[in-house]
Formats: structure tokens, sequence, C-alpha cells
């Protein structure tokens, strides 16, 4: 008997999102039937195929009941404002449970259903390979050898079945695995296909800088206390930004992706960033309600100093408020003091995210991308 479709699976219906004079408007489903989001409402529309006759019925979508935070400074939104955020000092979004903006609700649902779908297949599928390399290992042994194959006819007959139904098992769970990614389109006018390619040329640049590091945490120093000439002690980690795919979305395009020490990565597609903490645990943030905002900062570097910082000064370990050297301290040494770049992705529903760039002006760069881009999003 041949190796046939797990009865449990369904294709995905996959998601288009259309970018129009009246604004971003999100629909979800295949063929006639759809439900369709936008700055209407939602609504449920379908048509008879070669008739020309559709009707929409509008629906009623609960509204949130999670407090928005209002928009602050360009240091984004302070923690304390944002529902189920962490300490003050804690640089960090709020739970996906909050963090998802209203409206995208349809396709965080689907990538929900997605990533069940996947959790059952992938172990699935990593065993039908293995098997299916197994099977076909030997009977190329077999074929290429001459004492077996002979000795044992009918089972080498019977071999050559299992390892053809083993074959295809894998191909069919290799398609599904395929077919349970969203599908998902993104209806760009040409300005936004460019603007947005622009973002994307400014992360594989920025993606080149020396040091990257996710702000962790930002604490203010007691500098008489402390001896220091620092205004905030900074808590960071080294990660990384690229150009990918995040394996739930089949789509063409290659998005930025944003690592991140504490909490979810970042990819940001054109119509939303996908924050993805784990297979359980994800949201979407509309990316017109992104604050992506760009500062130079001086730092005091005390690690390795990377080579494509600016220097624009140095300082002491131990300083007075002054900043000559504090001369009770025997083995003072002097701090280099390098231009950083500082990104923050903020959001009203909570994203709160920092990163700390070594090469500042790749650092300003994608931040003036990110806005062109923002100011050519249509409205509503």
């Amino acid at each position: 008997m041949g190796w046939r479709f797990r009865k449990s699976f369904s294709p995905l219906p996959g998601v288009r999102l259309n970018f129009s004079p009246r604004g971003i408007s999100t629909s979800v489903g295949a063929g006639p039937f759809r439900v369709h989001v936008g700055s209407q409402g939602a609504a449920v529309t379908t048509r008879i195929p070669g008739t020309g006759i559709s009707y929409r019925q509008p629906v009623h979508i609960p509204q949130s009941t999670t407090p928005q935070t209002p928009r602050s400074t360009s240091h984004g939104p302070n923690p304390q404002d944002v529902p189920g955020a962490p300490t003050p000092n804690e640089i960090s979004s709020a739970s996906t449970a909050t963090l998802t903006t209203e409206g995208l609700e349809p396709v965080k649902e689907l990538l929900t259903k997605a990533q069940e779908e996947r959790s059952q297949l992938i172990p699935e599928l990593r065993a039908a390979e293995a098997d299916a390399a197994r099977l076909r290992n030997k009977h190329h042994r077999w074929a290429n050898g001459w004492l077996f194959r002979r000795l044992f006819r009918s089972y080498f007959v019977q071999l050559g079945q299992l390892t053809t139904e083993a074959i295809d098992k894998e191909a069919e769970l290799q398609e599904q695995e395929r077919l349970s990614r969203l599908a998902t389109e993104f209806d760009l006018p040409e300005i936004l296909k460019d603007s947005f390619s622009r973002i994307c040329d400014a992360v594989a640049a920025l993606s080149h800088s020396q040091r990257i590091w996710d702000t962790i945490s930002s604490v203010a120093t007691d500098r008489s206390r402390e001896r220091t000439a620092a205004t905030q002690s900074i808590q960071r980690q080294p990660v990384g930004v690229s150009l990918g795919y995040c394996a739930l979305i089949q789509s063409s395009l290659k998005v930025p992706r944003l690592m991140n020490a504490n909490g979810g990565e970042l990819f940001l597609y054109p119509a939303f960033v996908l924050y993805f903490v784990s297979q359980e645990a994800f949201a979407l943030v509309d990316i017109r309600d992104l604050r992506l905002d760009y500062n130079p900062i001086s730092f005091m570097e005390e690690q390795a100093v990377p080579t494509d910082a600016e220097l624009i000064g140095h300082t002491w370990k131990k300083a007075n408020k002054d900043g000559s050297p504090d001369r009770r301290f025997a083995n003072n040494y002097q701090i280099p003091i390098l231009k950083y770049g500082d990104l923050r992705l903020t959001s009203k529903s909570g994203l709160n995210e920092a990163y700390m760039i070594s090469h500042a002006a790749l650092a300003e760069r994608l931040a003036d991308a990110f806005a062109t881009f923002q100011r050519a999003l249509p409205k509503g």
C-alpha cells in the first residue's frame, strides 16, 4: 500500500495584504470565500466565479480591552506605562499576548494554526527523511553488489518497493511542509517596492557593522559615588542583523531580521513586524504603528574598540566632576569615548527594543530609509 497524505492535514488558505489610497487591508482565505480586514472594519465576502456577482457582509470584531499606551518621546514608551512590562530599567517588549495590533488577529490565528500543524509535521518529516536515506543507501548497495541480490531475489524486489514508498512519503511530507507555511502576498505599489528595497539595502549594509548590541537595560549612575563621567550604566549583548525568511511565512521577499538577546526576533515585513519568541509565542505589529528612531550617543568603551566607530574623546576610569582624573586611584587609566548609533523600535501596543551600533552612519541610514518608507505608506 502506497503512502497517502495524513488525514489531519489541511493547507492554509493564505493571506493577501493590499496597499491602496484608503490604507492597508488584509484578506484571508482562498477562492470565492474570503475574510477581509481593513480601515472600514471586517467583512466576509463571497463571489460566484464567472458571473461577476458578489456579496459583502460586515462582521463585528470585539474591541480589545487592553489599554493602549500613549505615544511618548523618541526613546519609546515608558516601560511602566505598558501592560505587563518589566521594571523601568529593563528595555524589553510587552508579552506577545498583548503586543499584536488590533486588526491583525486573523493573520495571527493562521500563524498559530501553521505552528500547530508544523509541530506535528516536522518530526514526521525528519523520520521519513532518515528512513528514505537508509533504504535508498541499502538498495543502492544491493543493486551494485553481486551476491545478495541474487541469493535473496524476492527480498531485493521487496526492498525496491519499500525504498520507492519511503521516497514518495518523504516527497509528500516535504510538500506538506511547504504548504504548512503561510503563503503571503504583498501587493505593493512601485513607490513602496522601491522604498522597502532601500530598507533591505540599509539592513544589508548594517549587517557589516563591526559591532551590534542589543541594549538590555539602562540605569542612571551615581556619578559622585562611582567617580565616573558616565550618566548611564548600559547592559548589552552582541547580536546580529541580516536579511532572511521566517519559516512560517512563505514569501518571495527576504526581509530585515533583527536578533534579540532578551525577547523575540524581529522580522520587518512591508505591512507588519513579526515578533517571534517561540512556536507558541509571537505577535504582529502594524508597520504604521512602529517607530524606529535614531540618536547618536557618546559611549565610554571599556571593551575592544570597534575600528568602524568614530573616536570623539577620552575620559578616565575614575574621574572628578570636571572630567579630570581622580588622583586617589593609583591604577587609574584613560577610556576612549566613541560615537555609536542608538536605534529604538517602539509601538503603542508595547514593542520596546533598543540596539547599539558601532557604525553610527549605517544606523542613521536605516532610520532614514524606514522614515521614507513610512511616509509613503497609505494612511487609514
